[in-house]
């Protein structure tokens, strides 16, 4: 086996706590070709220890792949456990393996990916002078001649984690063989197509590299990831879309288009629901209240619960505290980080002191109204991490703000939810917040974009209930960042 595929398949986990991600790293490697049919693995002790794991976590996991048939055990002398690449249907495991990515999570793939080939062309860009590239001029080429999905996977693959050890990044090259061995293989389902076009995007790369333009060959290496990608995005989304049939005429759009508004009623309403049985029972504890704590409000978190179990669309709601009414910040807040089934308590990690609400995106401003008003998109960097849209009201004692009732809803929920409205509408559609950013949509290349002025739409129809326009049919030029 080559130092390549030892270093691709066998890289240290970032994270292993769980026997399944180390069966999924293996299971990518199979599929990506990288541990061929026959080959192999080093003894249990010796892989552990590479992979930075405990022996039993590992066994977990070559447990997992032999049920899946995808390693068998030899007895006896020269025994071991060896791959099985050519048993069972490797592109229905391949698309089962995309079945379980989100749309935001191959967004921020996508995005990721691009940033690392684009980075790394930038810095050997720089470096064209000093370095030969002509070990990177004969990798770009490869992927011309291969004949099989394997073999273009593993032709695509090498080129890129060769661009990132051409930067002369340590750092690059191991993260670009961390990104290969989890989606390489997916980007190649179903896209031998892809092949010679594959094949004239490496070079043009290299050529970009090799004249020194590091702005060309960043952006040609960014275009080049973000369409393989897109790609696979729209592979993931058609995976929930009917059989494609002609397109609907202007009845049937209209009535898609109702069934859209009607929809961004129905949510607006819910996320409103919830608001309002949270700020009623923020009243009720503010009147019971004695010393005017936030603790004794804890009412809430019961009725916030409540809510999350009744309104699924739902990620989180309750009641954040103004520092200025209490004498210190505060939240009773129920969110739901693995699903439905479980309502958690939120607790900041580093304590509420270190986190200034009136910095953030649903803090009502001064001066704001009391009517319910939903933030732009944004990335819940102070407490969950996650892509989301707020809706906040604030709640008022004597004409004083004592905090808001809040809801907050995944981006990736409202893609979901609108999903089916959106199938039926022409390529291109899309629904964005206020700052334009796209936050569903029925095609690849919008999803995670934000409209520019450039980007005309055929129609553009406001929602009621919520600050968000649907935009159909948009022209997208060569796509959005």
């Amino acid at each position: 086996m080559s130092s390549w595929r030892e270093r691709l398949a066998f890289a240290p986990l970032e994270t292993a706590e769980r026997g399944e991600e180390i069966a999924l790293r293996l299971r990518h490697s199979i599929e990506l070709g990288v541990l061929e049919d026959g080959a192999q693995l080093p003894s249990e002790s010796e892989l552990a220890a590479r992979m930075r794991v405990s022996t039993m976590t590992l066994r977990t996991a070559l447990a997992e792949l032999r049920h899946l048939g995808l390693l068998e055990t030899r007895r006896g002398k020269g025994g071991g456990s060896f791959v099985r690449a050519n048993t069972g249907d490797i592109a229905k495991a391949q698309r089962d393996t995309l079945a379980t990515y989100s749309l935001e999570d191959l967004r921020d793939i996508r995005e990721y990916r691009a940033f690392l080939a684009g980075s790394a062309a930038t810095v050997a860009a720089g470096r064209s002078q000093q370095v030969s590239i002509g070990r990177l001029a004969s990798m770009a080429a490869m992927i011309e001649t291969a004949q099989t999905p394997a073999e273009m996977t593993r032709a695509d693959s090498r080129f890129h984690i060769e661009l990132a050890a051409t930067s002369g990044s340590v750092l690059f090259t191991r993260q670009e063989i961390a990104m290969q061995a989890e989606v390489g293989a997916l980007v190649w389902v179903s896209a031998s197509d892809r092949r010679r076009a594959a094949a004239e995007e490496h070079a043009m790369i290299v050529d970009a590299i090799r004249a020194g333009d590091a702005t060309l060959a960043r952006g040609l290496a960014e275009e080049h990831v973000r369409r393989d990608m897109n790609r696979l995005i729209d592979l993931r989304m058609s995976m929930e879309s009917p059989p494609p049939g002609s397109a609907p005429g202007n009845e049937g759009i209209d009535s898609a288009v109702s069934a859209v508004e009607s929809f961004a009623v129905s949510f607006g309403g819910t996320a409103a629901e919830s608001i309002r049985t949270v700020e009623e029972a923020a009243q009720d504890g503010l009147d019971r209240a004695k010393r005017g704590r936030l603790d004794e409000l804890e009412d809430v978190y019961e009725v916030a619960r409540q809510n999350l179990k009744a309104m699924p669309a739902l990620y989180g709601t309750g009641f954040i505290a103004d520092p200025s009414y209490f004498g210190e910040p505060g939240s009773i807040w129920c969110y739901l980080p693995s699903g439905p089934d479980s309502p958690q308590r939120f607790e900041f990690e580093m304590g509420p002191e270190f986190y200034d609400y009136s910095t953030t995106p649903w803090w009502p401003a001064p001066g704001a109204d009391d009517k319910v008003h939903a933030s732009y998109a944004y990335i819940d960097a102070l407490g969950t991490n996650q892509h989301v849209v707020t809706f906040t009201k604030r709640v008022t004692r004597a004409g004083k703000m004592a905090g808001v009732a809040a809801v907050d809803v995944l981006v990736s929920r409202l893609q979901a939810e609108f999903d089916p409205f959106l199938r039926p509408l022409p390529p291109n559609t899309c629904i964005v917040d206020q700052n334009e950013v796209v936050i569903a949509t029925n095609t690849a290349s919008l999803v995670g974009g934000i409209l520019s002025p450039s980007h005309q739409a055929e129609r553009r129809i406001a929602l009621p209930s919520v600050p968000w326009s649907l935009c159909l049919n948009v022209s997208t030029g060569r796509g959005l960042p």
